[in-house]
């Protein structure tokens, strides 16, 4: 009878930790629930013609024609969500928050699983930590959401499979769960390909030897992984323009990075009070030897908690490996278009931010089980403390991204310096007409991303050809005429230049130099290389004989 109450009210206090995790993470949540579409929501989601054409689900999983990287699961659900609700912005954001809280619980049941301590807080913690509102706020980043739901999944499997089945049949088909899982986490977002890095961490916190017979039970997962990751760095430098882009980053700049990006992140976790969505850009410099400190450090970190792990496990080198390693694809040795304007971001620890906090929640839990009575009572309160600050910092952190404005004012004030930023909040000023109060965010782009120039001129020419815009519609043709020249030396296969220059040098009557600009334009739309051309010039050009090819 007693054993019948004791799993009763286990499960009870199970049921209550399930409902405080949601109902406390929805409440956080709540700005942003009530928001609206931001920055990128219009190519994955609004301007998407994959989700409203008659063959876009089929181009989704079979065709290059993705707005972004080869994210077709993600996709899928937004295709499926418009059918269900259009392009109503409540819907895609309730999706993104029980995701997120699913995440939360899923981890929780992890840990549960891996017999580490304090596992309720550490779900508590990952559900309400700001540093999570970027991925769960921003529509866009579905993809990484839904990466860590079916990557926990897939882990929960192999566990299953490793420790948890006396039967050849079930653990075959968990093994076989397992990885299907994880190809629909690599089909999520592709920085799914490290769970195979967390699977070998999970047998050694556990102590089983990785003899041959486990490696090869790996060796699928690995190759998925490693064949997905060539495939996007495929995807990256040919459909995603980094082999236009000139970052000049070498090997020691990379170990900076990287170095200086794990402290950020870790940095971010513990003092989470001037989050951004885009921070600025580090100036790496090899030939400062301080800078090299940073992975110097990493390096002292991860030698510490190994030489000590006898004394106190394998729980802090395992947490340790596994935020390095879940981080590996973010952390500079690859090339990603991100790295123009920052080198870090909130997303990319959104599975990484797991292993320290889960290192502090055992951390805690222990300490609580060797305390009195009194010592008890500070730490239960600390606990409830932090987590009760998170979901605060959560909420406030939430408002920045109710809409496209709110967000970018809200990193602008956060980094001032943000040429991204300026462009941005010039670009919604345009929309309102006010003009001249675009022109002063458009110098401030030329002026804060000189550096472009080199890095990528085709993003720092549109700053040149909005002023040229702004200018025509100030009546000031000659300055137009000297935006878009400059606009054009840096981008000089742009249709859609060389037919705004067209459209001034048309009015001002020069024919004949209108003419070669047009021709211009027609000769790269026939060679398919134009960007979107505003409907009304377009309608000019193909009075001039040319069609749009598609």
């Amino acid at each position: 009878m007693r054993l019948v109450l004791d799993t009763k009210k286990s499960r009870l206090i199970i049921l209550a930790g399930v409902l405080v995790i949601i109902v406390v993470c929805s409440a956080a949540y709540v700005p942003a629930i009530k928001g609206g579409f931001v920055w990128d929501d219009d190519d994955y989601v609004t301007d998407n013609p994959l989700l409203t054409a008659p063959d876009g689900f089929y181009n989704i999983w079979f065709s290059t024609d993705a707005p972004s990287q080869y994210f077709p699961l993600t996709y899928t659900t937004y295709w499926v969500e418009y059918r269900l609700w259009g392009f109503n912005p409540f819907g895609y954001h309730v999706v993104n928050v029980a995701i997120h809280i699913a995440n939360a619980l899923l981890l929780w049941l992890v840990l549960r699983r891996l017999s580490i301590p304090g596992a309720w807080f550490a779900s508590a913690v990952f559900a309400l930590h700001p540093v999570q509102v970027e991925s769960v706020a921003w529509i866009t980043e579905r993809k990484n959401v839904l990466m860590l739901f079916f990557s926990l999944l897939s882990v929960l499997c192999w566990m299953k499979f490793i420790f948890g089945s006396n039967s050849i049949r079930r653990a075959v088909l968990f093994y076989a769960v397992s990885l299907l899982l994880f190809a629909l986490a690599l089909f999520s977002k592709t920085t799914a390909c490290m769970l195979p890095v967390v699977l070998v961490l999970i047998l050694w916190l556990r102590g089983l030897p990785l003899t041959s017979k486990r490696w090869l039970r790996l060796v699928p997962f690995i190759a998925m992984g490693i064949g997905m990751g060539f495939f996007i760095m495929w995807w990256e430098k040919y459909h995603q323009g980094t082999s236009a882009v000139n970052l000049g980053i070498g090997p020691a700049d990379k170990l900076l990075i990287s170095g200086r990006a794990l402290w950020f992140y870790l940095w971010e976790l513990f003092w989470p009070v001037n989050l951004a969505f885009s921070y600025p850009r580090w100036n790496i410099d090899p030939a400062k030897i301080q800078q090299f400190t940073w992975p110097a450090a990493v390096l002292f970190a991860v030698a510490i908690a190994w030489l000590l792990r006898n004394r106190s496990g394998r729980g802090p080198i395992t947490a340790i490996l596994f935020f390095a390693a879940t981080l590996f694809p973010m952390l500079g040795f690859f090339t990603l278009y991100t790295f123009v304007y920052t080198f870090v971001a909130d997303h990319y620890q959104y599975a990484a931010c797991i292993g320290p906090i889960a290192l502090v929640a055992a951390a805690g839990a222990m300490l609580f089980g060797r305390s009195g009575k009194y010592t008890r009572f500070v730490i239960v309160l600390a606990a409830g403390v932090s987590v009760l600050t998170l979901g605060t910092l959560t909420w406030r952190q939430s408002r920045a991204y109710t809409s496209v404005d709110t967000l970018w004012l809200d990193t602008l004030k956060k980094n001032p310096d943000s040429w991204l930023a300026h462009g941005q909040i010039g670009s919604s000023l345009f929309k309102q007409g006010k003009l001249d109060e675009t022109l002063i965010h458009l110098d401030r782009v030329l002026e804060l991303g000189a550096y472009l120039k080199k890095v990528d001129p085709r993003a720092y020419s549109v700053a040149y050809y909005n002023k040229g815009l702004i200018f025509a519609a100030k009546g000031r043709l000659n300055d137009a005429v000297e935006q878009y020249r400059k606009s054009l030396e840096l981008q000089e296969d742009s249709a859609l230049v060389h037919c705004l220059f067209a459209e001034v040098l048309a009015t001002q009557g020069k024919l004949e130099e209108a003419q070669l600009h047009y021709r211009r334009a027609i000769e790269i739309i026939r060679n398919n290389k134009a960007e979107i051309i505003p409907e009304d010039i377009r309608q000019r050009l193909q009075s001039l004989g040319v069609e749009r090819q598609h």
